[in-house]
């Protein structure tokens, strides 16, 4: 019933849309005759009405684009304001499933919006506290990715996209933002994510639903009209509910004929419930000191390149993770083996709570030449210090503790041909000291044909995320000491934006991994693996362009020296082919094209409910075939449009496919989605 009130307002909305009169496509006022071709009469009060009608009608005259709005995120604010123009293209926009990204697909359970793990090897660059739970970060809404707007004209975009059919994944959004004054802007967003199951609903009621994902956003950018003092706020909302039917008994679905409609197979698991709660408060200060220099002297709007900077940061974040269960598990289903706190019930009710405040200050200084290019004869330097305070709570163990880490980095401008960059992270005190992570980038830029070369290394030592060392909780318990996890990187790219060629090159040296195996009783338990793993990845990206027709290609080799313990296929490749056609006079730009994914055989993990953790289990490995989605995707004034038939192929060569034990992939199905903006 929800869905179908959202539905009815969005195409009301969108109707009253159509039907209005942009202001562009009002006829101006003009002194015309309107009396049969006589001569109008020679009136002075009527010609200064006249007059007065074409000035009038010259201000509603002003239409709004998209070049009226432009944005930022807080990562182009830090040296100085970076604006971009709204991408209004359909670029990329019948992609619109998370986890299933062309170069950073996932292996998961099936559905937009559960559990899901990185396919090519993405290991996390971070140190510190970590709690461990990641299964479900792709849906968060995080400060740092809040999207800033300036907005000459009220900005607002509206997002819908349904199935055809069986209404299995649903998504909405709409994002508003707005100038209050020419150098203060606020907005506002909303996001839901709504999901049904393929296979094995829930008790067998398959309208009931699996996802059922919130987010929201408020925020705030600010500047002082002498452009020294910028002010960055938003709070964050995150409420992500789903359940987890723990995969269906039918292993055979695929190959044994049932009768039994996929979405009513039964399940391991009926009533288990996943809760996460991820809400932020966010501040971020920065005050130029010094002289400071406009990048075009002759535009009061324009950016300055400031000489000191000093910037101020205050997070505050509370973190909720929740499984309930109300059921008691089958013996035979394999899942939620052990019962340590409701010993005398088929009631689970694990919590984990985090609350997390981090207060940053940093200073930065510029010394530049004569030119204000950003690349030429620069050399910035940022120097900071982090006071991060952690609280921890899981059933009957609580804790508090607090890390204190020291930044910097240094990027140097030889000329606009060469740059240099190093950063260092250090933990010198708290729960987490010792942990720590170097890195250095250069770019040597050898010309618009030639392209680039681009080289990077980085070292890191890396506390054990804190659920492989303890957990208490209703069926996982125990309480161990890791070493730190270490990793060294040496990377190597080549880059041609000309020619939309890319080629990459990484090796990994990992010491002390840290995963998750199938304990004594087959369940999931924390492991080290004590060698060191060894990981070559190359990485090759080219699009060709014949005239009306694209074709790009992504492709991905990793090697290592211990398949069954980081358990990837070696080879991945993406394809996508497209025709594009301009429909009356250019109005409606169109594509129409096809995506091909392929990997190779790969020991597939198991997944724990309870913990949401992948772990390796069983060696099972299954037949891999390329899968095809077929797509158009259209542009219509200020709306994009596209429609899209998941797994086409389905039937040709295999009936249906995995990634995670257990748990099939969706099966064929129509989709389509609607993006219009408004700017006024």
């Amino acid at each position: 019933m929800k869905r179908l009130v959202l539905i009815f307002f969005f195409i009301a909305f969108v109707k009253f849309s159509f039907g209005q009169i942009l202001p562009g496509q009002r006829p101006l006022r003009t002194n015309t005759n309107e009396n049969n071709g006589e001569k109008p009469k020679d009136n002075t009060n009527e010609n200064i009405d006249s007059i007065r009608a074409r000035l009038n009608s010259k201000k509603d005259s002003v239409i709004y684009t998209s070049k009226f709005i432009k944005f930022t995120k807080e990562e182009f604010l830090r040296d100085s304001v970076r604006l971009f123009p709204l991408d209004t293209t359909t670029k990329d926009f019948q992609r619109y499933r998370v986890i299933d990204k062309p170069e950073n697909p996932t292996m998961n359970l099936g559905l937009n919006g559960l559990a899901y793990r990185d396919l090519l090897f993405q290991p996390t660059k971070t140190i510190g506290f970590d709690v461990g739970y990641h299964y479900y970060d792709r849906y968060l809404m995080v400060p740092e990715d809040i999207v800033y707007y300036q907005a000459r004209s009220p900005y607002t975009e509206l997002y819908y996209q349904n199935p055809m059919g069986r209404n299995a994944e649903q998504q909405f959004h709409v994002i508003h933002s707005q100038n209050v004054k020419p150098n203060w802007n606020i907005g506002a967003s909303f996001y839901k994510l709504g999901s049904r199951a393929f296979y094995g609903s829930p008790y067998r009621q398959a309208d009931s639903l699996m996802v059922n994902h919130l987010n929201g956003a408020l925020w705030t950018w600010y500047s002082s009209k002498n452009k020294r003092y910028t002010l960055l706020a938003n709070a964050v909302f995150n409420n992500l509910k789903s359940r987890d039917n723990g995969s269906i008994y039918n292993d055979s679905i695929f190959t044994v004929g049932t009768k039994v409609s996929p979405e009513y197979e039964q399940v391991r698991l009926n009533s288990a419930k996943h809760n996460w709660r991820n809400n932020s408060i966010y501040i971020k200060q920065f005050y130029n000191i010094g002289k400071q220099r406009n990048i075009d002297a002759s535009d009061s709007s324009s950016a300055v390149l400031p000489t000191q900077r000093i910037s101020y940061k205050l997070l505050y974040n509370t973190q909720k993770y929740f499984f309930t269960d109300n059921g008691r598990v089958d013996v035979g289903s394999g899942l939620l083996n052990n019962y340590y706190i409701y010993r005398d019930s088929s009631k689970t009710s694990d919590s984990t709570l985090v609350t997390h405040l981090q207060n940053e200050f940093n200073y930065s200084f510029y010394l530049r030449g004569k030119s204000v290019s950003f690349l030429r004869n620069e050399l910035k330097v940022n120097v900071g210090i982090q006071h991060d305070f952690y609280k921890y709570q899981q059933y009957n163990f609580k804790a508090n503790f607090q890390n204190v880490t020291l930044k910097g980095d240094a990027d140097y401008g030889f000329s606009d041909k060469a740059s240099l960059n190093f950063k260092i992270q250090q933990i010198i005190q708290g729960k987490n000291a010792g942990d720590f992570l170097y890195e250095a980038t250069s770019e040597i830029k050898l010309g618009n044909k030639i392209g680039s070369v681009i080289l990077n290394a980085y070292s890191q030592n890396q506390s054990p995320a804190f659920i492989y060392e303890r957990q208490i909780s209703n069926h996982y318990a125990w309480n161990l000491n890791f070493n730190r996890q270490k990793t060294q990187h040496l990377g190597f790219a080549y880059v041609i934006p000309k020619y939309s060629f890319q080629a990459k090159a990484e090796y990994f040296l990992i010491s002390n991994y840290h995963y998750f195996i199938a304990g004594t009783n087959g369940d999931a338990y924390p492991a080290e693996f004590g060698s060191n793993i060894n990981l070559l990845k190359f990485s090759l990206k080219k699009d060709f362009h014949f005239g009306r027709f694209t074709f790009q290609n992504f492709i991905t080799y990793q090697k290592t020296d211990f398949k069954d313990v980081l358990r990837i296929p070696e080879l991945y490749s993406f394809q996508s082919f497209f025709v594009h056609f301009d429909f009356f006079k250019k109005v409606l730009k169109s594509d129409f094209g096809f995506d091909v994914r392929y990997y190779t055989k790969y020991a597939a993990p198991s997944y724990a409910p309870a913990i949401g953790q992948f772990y390796n289990a069983s060696n099972t490995r299954f037949d891999n075939y390329p899968i095809l989605d077929l797509w158009a995707r259209t542009n219509w004034k200020r709306a994009n449009l596209f429609i899209r038939y998941d797994y086409a192929n389905q039937g040709w060569f295999s009936k249906g496919y995995y990634t995670v034990n257990r748990y099939p992939m969706p099966y064929k199905l129509a989709k389509f989605g609607i993006s219009w903006r408004f700017y006024d």
